[in-house]
């Protein structure tokens, strides 16, 4: 099974369907977080990179799961060399912990 994150490039329907948030609220985020630059083609239908997804699940995670103004994410929110804050990778690697260790369960039982 294809993990729907592995893609290079997604809509936004499927961006907004993997953040659990409207695409309107993708679209609101991108005017106010220039971290979030998704390519657009001629018709204007936007295309999310891995990193964009990166900033997006953080920008959710802050002001959503934490509480904060998107005032103060926006603050937080600050892309590093490789395009991912620190605290993001740190969510993308313990994600990845939290998927092996189900899986070993998984095993196990």
């Amino acid at each position: 099974m294809e993990n729907s994150t592995e893609k290079k490039y997604m809509k936004i329907g499927e961006a907004a369907a993997i953040i659990g948030v409207p695409a309107s609220t993708l679209r609101f985020w991108e005017k106010n977080f220039p971290q979030i630059k998704p390519m657009k083609n001629k018709k204007g239908d936007r295309f999310y990179t891995q990193k964009d997804l990166e900033v997006l699940k953080e920008i959710h995670y802050l002001s959503h799961n934490k509480g904060l103004k998107l005032s103060s994410v926006s603050k937080s929110v600050k892309r590093n060399d490789d395009g991912i804050t620190p605290q993001a990778k740190l969510i993308q690697e313990l994600r990845g912990f939290r998927e092996t260790l189900i899986k070993l369960k998984e095993q196990l039982e």
